[in-house]
This record gives C-alpha cells, structure tokens and sequence, in this order.
C-alpha cells in the first residue's frame, strides 16, 4: 500500500479483494492502489492469481468479497460497460482484436465507450502514436502479425482515452522490440497523464519502465515496494523466482 499517498490521488483502490472459481479461490483479501499518472505493475509467476485480478477489477468475473473504488466512486458491482464508461479499459491478454474488421473499425470500435457512433477525431493522434497502424489503417486484422495485432489492441485501448490503462501480459509470444514498443508508449501516456497498470512476467522490462510494483504470490500481495528499490532485492527473488535464477528478461 502507498503510505504516502494522499486521498484525493489515489484513482484505484482495491480493498480485500476476494475471487474465487467455484470452490477454488484465486485471489485472498488483497488490497492495492493505483495513484493518478502511476505506472504501477504487478509481478507473479503463473498462477499467482494476476489475470484474475484484472478481470475482477474490471467487471468480468464476480468478486467475492472486498471493494473496489474508482475516482472515488465504488463500482464493485458495476458492469463492465460502466466500468469502461468511468475511464477503466483493460487490454486482455493474447491480442484481442476483431479479426474480421480492418485496423480503423477496430480503432474506431475504442471510441464508443465516449461517443456512440465513433469518433473519428481522434484517429490522427493514435496513428502519430502507431505509426505502423497507419500504413495499414485499411488492412484486416487478421492479416496482421502476432505483434502488430497487439499493438493494435493497445491502441484500442489508448483511444479510449481512459484514466486507468490496465495491460494485461501484453509481452506474451511477442519479439524483444514489439516488448519494449508496448512499454515505451505506456511509459509515454503515463508522462502525460495517464495511470498504467501492468501484469507482466518480464521482470526486468517491466521494472525499468514501472514506479511502483506489487508482488503477487498465490492470490496474496507478498511484497510492494518502489520500482527501483525492488529490482534486485532478495524479496524479489523469493515471492518471484523461489530464490532461483535471474529474472526472466526475454519473451518465452
């Protein structure tokens, strides 16, 4: 938790979180915060309960018990639509993007959450962001590369333009250079104003570009701490690597 952290700066505060599956429980009383203009990530190995996390926040699986707070507004039981229309947007893992429509329409479809017919005027600044999205503004998503198709969800996410970006394990099957493309523009919007925050498994890379970071070990907050401080600690290497190993650097 942010000791220092004044009321009126924190815009997500997640207190006692519980999710479960069924009868498993993945998530156990966990509390965080994400101040205005953070770049905040969360670290775990597989399994530690981050994606559901995530999806608990953001109104796509029930919680259990426990609160979440949004610019001050309790949306705990708020729907996914809502949640978005509040300034929350979450890009899910595995590049999720409508294959069937072109770059635009995807773009496009990320504008609806403030203005129902699309808003158009916002296209030129992302393709300044994403250039690479430019060149292929009428190209079907579904011919683009895994990176590419990514990228594309992010910006998405981007022209939405939310308070709060959650990026879930954006890294997942990408190249080193897509890797460092995702996060230099996180770091970008989080300089301009925009909170970020991450789960991702590169430890390194996430750590470099973060100031604040949680670690997640089965459901439960194991440690926090400011970005810098934690990346060679020995907390880091117990609740992340089991005491084993460097940090995982590249893409698997």
């Amino acid at each position: 938790m942010h000791t220092a952290a004044r009321p009126d700066d924190v815009l997500l505060d997640i207190q006692a979180l519980d999710v479960a599956y069924g009868k498993a429980q993945v998530v156990h009383g966990l509390s965080l915060q994400v101040r205005k203009g953070e770049f905040v990530v969360i670290l775990g190995r597989n399994g530690a309960g981050k994606s559901s996390l995530l999806h608990a926040v953001s109104g796509l699986i029930p919680k259990q018990a426990g609160q979440v707070h949004f610019k001050g507004q309790d949306i705990s039981n708020a729907t996914p639509r809502h949640i978005v229309r509040q300034g929350l947007v979450q890009v899910l893992e595995g590049h999720r993007v409508f294959h069937h429509l072109s770059v635009q329409d995807n773009l496009l479809i990320g504008t609806y959450a403030n203005a129902p017919a699309g808003d158009r005027s916002k296209l030129d600044a992302i393709y300044a962001m994403f250039p690479e999205l430019a060149d292929r503004k009428q190209q079907m998503a579904s011919r683009l590369s895994g990176g590419q198709q990514q990228i594309l969800a992010v910006a998405q996410g981007v022209i939405a333009e939310p308070a709060l970006l959650i990026l879930d394990e954006p890294s997942s099957g990408l190249a080193p250079l897509v890797i460092d493309r995702i996060l230099d523009v996180a770091s970008q919007l989080c300089t301009q104003g925009m909170s970020i925050l991450l789960v991702e498994q590169l430890v390194d890379k996430a750590l470099r570009h973060a100031h604040y970071a949680y670690l997640m070990e089965t459901g439960r907050i194991a440690g926090a701490g400011f970005a810098d401080d934690l990346r060679d600690s020995d907390l880091l290497q117990r609740v992340y690597l089991g005491g084993h190993g460097p940090a995982k650097t590249e893409a698997a």
